[in-house]
């Protein structure tokens, strides 16, 4: 267990006596803030969004904010300084994509031209019979339900996982070279 030191640790402003991790704070403001919406009124201090001040503090608290001074040193510090290594040429480039005459991509078009499956989410059920029956057209199936025999069931359908016959002609023909 790591050693926890009193800098890692911070108080919930809405209540004293709770206590945390300061990577926890964020979290537990939360959950605080919605338990005493109606009881307690803090301010955002404007430096740091975690610093939550009571009312009559708040004017002190911005004066002596130790991330005001942070703020201020930057405004007042000198911009950096832009020397010749650390500045580089202009990257010129011979093509130019907007010049390209190309059509925008599709997916709907892509979708109905490539061999992918696609389902039919959200669609009625006669619009989902005819996405069906248009994509066993499009995908090339050869399976009709307009014929006019017996129809087979969902597992009739659906090829078996090997065929026996199948798996002996590949045992003999591996028994050859080996």
């Amino acid at each position: 267990m790591q050693s926890l030191e009193e800098r890692d640790m911070v108080s919930c402003p809405y209540n004293k006596e709770h206590v945390m991790l300061r990577r926890k704070y964020q979290q537990h403001i939360m959950k605080c803030r919605e338990i005493h919406k109606d009881t307690v009124e803090l301010l955002v201090c404007p430096f740091n969004k975690a610093h939550l001040i009571p009312e009559p503090e708040f004017y002190q608290h911005t004066k002596t904010c130790d991330d005001r001074k942070i703020i201020i040193q930057y405004l007042t510090s000198e911009p950096a300084e832009l020397r010749a290594d650390t500045r580089h040429e202009k990257i010129e480039a011979d093509e130019n994509w907007d010049d390209d005459k190309a059509e925008d991509y599709n997916p709907q078009v892509y979708c109905a031209q490539a061999n992918i499956v696609r389902e039919p989410n959200g669609m009625f059920p006669a619009q989902r019979k005819a996405f069906i029956k248009e994509e066993r057209r499009r995908r090339g199936d050869n399976c009709d339900e307009d014929q006019t025999g017996p129809s087979k069931s969902r597992a009739e359908k659906r090829p078996t996982p090997y065929n026996s016959n199948q798996q002996r002609s590949k045992r003999r023909q591996l028994k050859k070279y080996l």
